[in-house]
């Protein structure tokens, strides 16, 4: 009897935690990390979500998704899942822009993370990754 409640409990709980809302961050320097760590993961809907919804934005994600999806082997996508970050820098360029700079102890190359403050969010501007413009 008391191992079906376990069961039970377990289950409720379950649904419970994954139903619920994940916090955004409240801070440039948070908001980096939990978008690098979702990317490493493979959890782009969290990523997604910490980013600004711009087209350039939402298709640069689009085709790293789809290379993890499609193109990483199981062996890299371990690698990326077990790696941790290591911060180089964080550069507060004003009260609004911070730019983290960053590596993973996979593939240790160094990366900047722009993030930026809009409406009030901390949000990720991808496309500086790959461009460097402020």
């Amino acid at each position: 009897m008391m191992k079906k409640y376990a069961t039970l409990f377990i289950t409720v709980f379950s649904f419970y935690a994954c139903n619920q809302e994940r916090e955004r961050p409240t801070d440039a320097f948070d908001t980096a990390r939990e978008f690098i760590e979702s990317s490493l993961k493979g959890d782009y809907d969290w990523a997604r979500k910490l980013m600004l919804q711009d087209s350039v934005n939402l298709y640069e994600l689009d085709i790293i998704e789809k290379k993890y999806k499609t193109e990483m082997s199981a062996k890299d996508k371990e690698g990326y899942k077990n790696a941790t970050i290591r911060i180089v820098s964080v550069d507060n360029v004003s009260d609004s822009v911070v730019v983290v700079n960053f590596y993973n102890t996979y593939k240790k190359k160094p990366m900047p993370l722009k993030v930026i403050k809009r409406d009030g969010l901390w949000q990720v501007d991808f496309n500086y990754t790959f461009t460097g413009n402020l």
